[in-house]
């Protein structure tokens, strides 16, 4: 598959979203995902997933956790005051006491769960917390993480990226539009070009995604040194740390300072 554009933009100039767009986003990605799970059948559930702690319902039900803490601030702050365990992520502890809340629900209880909380989560991350978007914090692959962009970008990220790991998991096909899933890995673009803005001497690179999300970007300001082409919904995969460098190199071709840009490549760390 070829991407839908060959022209080449430049990664840093990606707009971020307006409040009407994160929601547009934000409803489309728990619309889907919905849809998916509820075809899903009854071996389905405990089928693994890519990441590697979770199967499917573990999944399911850190996605109804999270729209869960959109609610309100009394349920955001709930489970945001989650104390890690040494050498663990806060998300990562939000995640576990998400899924030990609902360690008892059954499938068709998540599933109702994400159709009450994620139309009123969706509304409130998009239009709503003005006061919590005007937080931000220090974060281990982030940089610095503000509520407003987790809110407005990262939540819908995630949706997708949980919709793609339970299509991969059980063998269906992922839903795909050009404007919504291109907007998605747009987005992850930018992140990956304000990742390596930061990284001295980092070398200047060309991006060429393929797929009907995919288009093709320049990652830095100078003269391009490689081009890495790669299925852009296994990109996303990568990027994210479901898949190793080992895993993701035989499935992107490099040319040019292919040394270089595998030096590069391994850095690669998006938040999802």
């Amino acid at each position: 598959m070829t991407t839908t554009s060959s022209k080449l933009f430049n990664a840093a100039d990606i707009n971020t979203v307006t409040n009407d767009e994160a929601y547009d986003l934000m409803k489309t990605a728990l619309d889907r995902l919905i849809a998916l799970v509820e075809i899903l059948e009854t071996d389905d559930w405990n089928k693994p997933t890519a990441c590697v702690e979770w199967t499917i319902r573990d999944m399911i039900a850190h996605q109804a956790g999270g729209f869960a803490s959109g609610t309100g601030y009394g349920e955001m702050f709930r489970q945001a005051l989650r104390l890690p365990k040494p050498g663990q992520l806060i998300e990562d502890a939000i995640n576990a006491f998400q899924l030990k809340e609902r360690a008892d629900k059954l499938p068709e209880e998540l599933i109702e769960e994400l159709r009450h909380a994620g139309p009123i989560a969706t509304q409130k991350w998009a239009y709503e917390f003005r006061f919590a978007k005007l937080l931000a914090m220090p974060h281990p692959i982030a940089g610095t993480l503000s509520l407003r962009y987790l809110m407005h970008v990262t939540h819908s990220r995630d949706t997708w990226m949980h919709r793609l790991d339970i299509c991969r998991a059980t063998g269906r096909e992922f839903e795909q539009t050009r404007e919504h899933d291109s907007r998605i890995a747009e987005l992850v673009m930018l992140d990956v070009a304000n990742l390596l803005a930061k990284k001295k001497d980092s070398p200047t690179l060309i991006f060429k995604l393929t797929g009907i999300a995919g288009g093709k970007w320049k990652v830095g300001k100078g003269e391009p040194i490689a081009t890495i082409e790669m299925d852009v919904l296994d990109f996303n995969i990568f990027v994210s740390g479901r898949y190793s460098y080992e895993e993701a190199f035989p499935l992107m071709t490099i040319t040019g300072d292919a040394k270089s840009a595998e030096g590069v490549l391994k850095d690669i760390l998006i938040l999802y």
